[in-house]
């Protein structure tokens, strides 16, 4: 039931989206829509990898300091939400430099 309310809540705002482009006159074309749903999906797999990453170097990390120092660090703070989002805007701007390498 959660998964179709946030789907429902993402599917109306993108139709409001939609709604005002088309209202202030902004062509939306079908395949601009694919075309940008592809990059989407490619910037979603990028946050993945980075999150992976991060959670990987993050516990490394914390197990190092623990190993060579009498300082403890919690596992728990590789694990907060906002390494999440941070991974996000990582994959962002990873993706947005790849396209201004390519003519994108």
């Amino acid at each position: 039931m959660e998964a179709l309310f946030l789907l429902s809540l993402i599917a109306a705002t993108s139709a409001a989206a939609l709604h005002l482009a088309r209202r202030r006159g902004v062509a939306v074309a079908p395949d601009a829509l694919r075309a940008a749903a592809l990059h989407m999906l490619e910037c979603v797999g990028l946050t993945m990898v980075f999150f992976a990453a991060n959670l990987v170097l993050g516990a490394l990390l914390t197990l190092a300091v623990r190993a060579l120092t009498p300082l403890f660090v919690s596992l728990y703070l590789s694990g907060d939400v906002s390494l999440l989002v941070l991974s996000s805007l990582q994959a962002l701007v990873c993706q947005a430099w790849r396209g201004t390498r390519s003519g994108r």
